[in-house]
């Protein structure tokens, strides 16, 4: 498929313009009602990947979860179908309901696979890696009560 094909839906709020997921409320950022949706790349770079060893229960072991920027505007936190990619790595996103997956760049696999033997993908340059990191810490910080992962998690290398 070419990359028109791999599309997803977001929301930019008509007050402060700030792009957002879609919800059923206002805008997450100044709470106006005057929101639109409109389609973006469902293409998006990785800032940070893990592998929960030990989920919360009724999630299969091993859950793989990646933080995905899309368009450069928005990121979410998606469940990773296949191989755990590395930081910097290009991934294309899918929504079903109200959960988010993400997949390598490329058809999504057939079925979820668990990715079990293979080595995670890491971006070739290290000023890529290292600048998504400090992004993806940086958010962290920004988000009242928000924590790195804990115990129970595998960080991917470079990351």
């Amino acid at each position: 498929m070419t990359d028109g094909a791999w599309m997803i839906e977001l929301a930019r709020c008509g007050g402060c313009r700030a792009p957002f997921l879609p919800t059923d409320g206002p805008c997450p950022r100044c709470g106006s009602t005057d929101t639109h949706l409109y389609t973006a790349s469902a293409h998006g770079t990785v800032l940070a990947a893990t592998e929960l060893v030990h989920p919360a229960a009724g999630w299969g072991s091993p859950h793989l979860l990646a933080f995905v920027e899309l368009s450069g505007e928005v990121r979410l936190l998606a469940i990773v179908d296949g191989p755990l990619p590395g930081v910097g790595s290009v991934v294309t996103v899918r929504r079903e309901g109200e959960v988010y997956h993400a997949h390598l760049d490329g058809p999504p696999p057939e079925g979820r696979g668990d990715g079990a033997g293979e080595e995670p993908r890491v971006d070739g340059s290290e000023g890529a890696a290292a600048a998504a990191r400090a992004s993806a810490t940086s958010a962290l910080r920004r988000r009242p009560g928000a924590t790195a992962p804990e115990t129970g998690s595998r960080r991917t290398p470079g990351g």
